[in-house]
């Protein structure tokens, strides 16, 4: 029976293609929100103003709302760090094979040919440097 702390981790391996999406996506957000915030008159002269007179409301609004979007970015990014510090605590090839079965979504059977284990000797032997890396931490 594998511990709550390795079953929890191989979510978070399921999960990374997820964090990198999303710190794409508020990195997007976020670009968005300044190009919007450089439209407000007396922000950014350079650009053409969208109102005649200075709209402060809206320049707070957008301030605040890219707070908010880089605070969420530096959560999933931290998330992000601490998988791959963990990640890089494990010596390949168990690290390679790691990341094909829970990041890459490869057969277990597959991974497991290519390094002439069992799929059950595999998923062990995963199981065991996940668990040594969880522990140095």
């Amino acid at each position: 029976m594998q511990k709550e702390s390795v079953r929890a981790f191989k979510n978070e391996l399921r999960n990374y293609n997820y964090y990198l999406y999303r710190v794409t996506s508020l990195e997007n957000s976020i670009e968005f929100l300044y190009d919007r915030l450089g439209g407000v008159k007396g922000i950014d002269p350079s650009k053409e103003p969208t109102h005649a007179q200075p709209n402060k409301e809206l320049e707070w609004k957008l301030r605040d709302d890219i707070s908010r979007l880089e605070a969420k970015k530096r959560i999933v990014e931290a998330k992000i760090l601490g998988i791959d510090e963990i990640l890089n605590l494990i010596d390949d090839p168990l690290q390679t094979a790691i990341k094909s079965v829970y990041i890459h979504r490869e057969k277990c059977i597959k991974v497991a040919g290519e390094l002439y284990l069992s799929s059950t000797g595999l998923q062990k032997r995963m199981n065991k440097a996940i668990e040594e890396a969880l522990d140095e931490i």
